[in-house]
């Protein structure tokens, strides 16, 4: 079975013209915090421009509330230094997200996000940090107006991720 894998890896690579440093697999380290696990994959789509998927899974108990939810992002980055390649430098783009929650199986919550960010993305290769940042229009749609937040409107769209380049 180990030799059937490792020859599957080797023909993948061999076959795509795959480059050093054109994929990073990311997690928030501070989402943890509040019961979160948020992972993204950033594939660099050109020279200076990447397309990031992250997904998200929350589930935690405030002692009134057992929460569960899921979630996913989307953002397209333009990597504005000339010095250098994607995915490393100060970056700019769009952000979309979409979340869904549920307290106790009974209200539900779903949060819809679209912006735009700028941020910086160090590559240590193969470690990377990346930090962003910028305006976003929320959406919250909820069942019961308990949990809706009090939230429609302009608000932040802040990210840090660790990663691993390859």
């Amino acid at each position: 079975m180990k030799k059937l894998l490792l020859c599957a890896v080797i023909a993948v690579l061999s076959v795509s013209n795959v480059k050093a440093q054109e994929n990073v697999v990311k997690f928030n380290p501070l989402a943890l915090i509040v019961g979160s696990l948020e992972v993204g994959y950033e594939r660099v789509v050109s020279e200076n421009q990447s397309l990031q998927v992250d997904l998200a899974y929350t589930s935690f108990d405030s002692g009134f509330f057992d929460y569960t939810g899921f979630g996913a992002g989307l953002q397209y980055r333009f990597y504005l230094q000339k010095a250098k390649e994607a995915p490393e430098g100060w970056f700019a783009g769009p952000v979309a997200s979409y979340a869904s929650a549920s307290a106790n199986n009974d209200f539900k919550t779903s949060i819809f996000a679209a912006g735009g960010v700028v941020g910086y993305q160090w590559n240590w290769e193969p470690i990377t940090l990346d930090i962003y940042g910028g305006p976003a229009y929320y959406s919250v749609d909820a069942d019961d107006p308990t949990f809706d937040f009090g939230f429609d409107g302009i608000g932040a769209k802040l990210g840090l991720s660790l990663g691993f380049a390859f």
